[in-house]
């Protein structure tokens, strides 16, 4: 569905007008529905449906990463999680290591002291803030040695989104509609009808959610460009 079709189904599912309704309330409502529809895939179906695969280059002697943001023009798009980390410690390797995920609060001394004391064979690392933490700290700079596999936040849907941008199944667009209808109902004091429309939306959502788990082999990587400037 594209932006107007979504409006359009909202106004007639609610039989209201775009008077009691407006383009710009809707403008306003449908991103916001349409991020917590994301957010119920993220944590309900625990796939990597909306995910990225990232490299870019080690810094001598640095552990820590800014990572906020993938790089992707035109939209920047926000990182939501970080699955895995793998990095290659010399230039000569050929494969990347696999980098395990562990509780900052787990370490038994400070971190600085697992810069070089840690196995490069046995790295690890850890996010705080809006950073990774990677240890050992590679000790030469190589160009694509650290790679991630992130869950990236979608771009906002706006008027001039196109269906193919709304990155979950056409099927489920339905859904952004579905929600909106409730908060329409409830502006207008139709309590049964919000909460009939609200049963209807979640009875939607748990289907969404199981098929979507369905897909978990069969994630789609979204096209991006590479940037070797994605931390800084």
């Amino acid at each position: 569905m594209t932006w107007e079709e979504i409006y359009q189904r909202v106004l007639r599912q609610t039989h209201t007008d775009t008077i009691d309704y407006t383009n710009a309330d809707a403008d306003a409502d449908i991103d916001v529905r349409y991020q917590e529809l994301i957010d119920a895939v993220v944590s309900g179906s625990k796939a990597d449906y909306f995910w990225d695969r990232w490299l870019t280059n080690t810094v001598i002697n640095q552990s820590e990463y800014l990572a906020e943001k993938l790089w992707i023009a035109p939209d920047d798009l926000d990182i939501k999680r970080i699955n895995k980390v793998f990095i290659k410690y010399t230039a000569t390797q050929t494969d990347f290591t696999p980098v395990e995920y562990i509780n900052p609060t787990s370490l038994t001394k400070h971190p600085d002291s697992y810069k070089t004391s840690q196995s490069t064979t046995n790295p690890f690392f850890y996010i705080q803030d809006n950073s990774i933490f990677i240890y050992p700290a590679p000790t030469v700079a190589i160009v694509g040695a650290l790679e991630l596999f992130v869950i990236h936040k979608p771009s906002a849907i706006t008027t001039a989104t196109t269906e193919a941008n709304i990155e979950l199944p056409a099927q489920f667009h339905k859904l952004i509609a579905d929600w909106l209808r409730i908060d329409v109902f409830l502006s207008q004091g139709k309590e049964n009808e919000a909460q009939l429309a609200q049963s209807i939306y979640e009875k939607g959502i748990r289907r969404m959610v199981s098929i979507m788990k369905e897909r978990y082999w069969q994630a789609i990587q979204k096209t991006f460009k590479n940037n070797l400037n994605w931390f800084r």
